[in-house]
């Protein structure tokens, strides 16, 4: 656990949501890699935080046409989010539409720089 109570992935979600990024690049940014092939297996842990931060309202996913994804795009939650989180192509990089993206909650917007794992 992290010195203000959050774990290293918790840390780098909020930091990636106050960023308004897609899912995929809090992946690239927790592995350091470009490599899809390398992310993988961190996004079951990603999810999970996502999850829980979406229900207790500290971020939110959305899912729109352009990135940021929530300028014009719609909030995704319950059970819609859950199958998004499950789906490989979710985490994938992608130039194009959909974007998946998170952002911070009103509140959160200040915080520390991203973790390193």
């Amino acid at each position: 656990m992290r010195p203000h109570g959050l774990s290293a992935e918790e840390e780098c979600v909020l930091v990636n949501a106050r960023e308004m990024s897609p899912l995929w690049s809090v992946l690239a940014d927790w592995t350091g890699s470009e490599d899809e092939a390398d992310w993988q297996a961190f996004a079951p842990v990603f999810a999970e935080v996502i999850r829980h931060f979406e229900k207790t309202e500290r971020v939110h996913v959305y899912r729109g046409e352009d990135w940021p994804a929530h300028e014009g795009g719609e909030r995704v939650s319950g059970e819609l989010l859950e199958a998004l989180l499950r789906q490989p192509s979710t985490w994938a990089y992608r130039e194009g539409p959909p974007v998946i993206g998170l952002l911070a909650a009103a509140g959160v917007a200040k915080g520390p720089s991203v973790p390193s794992p």
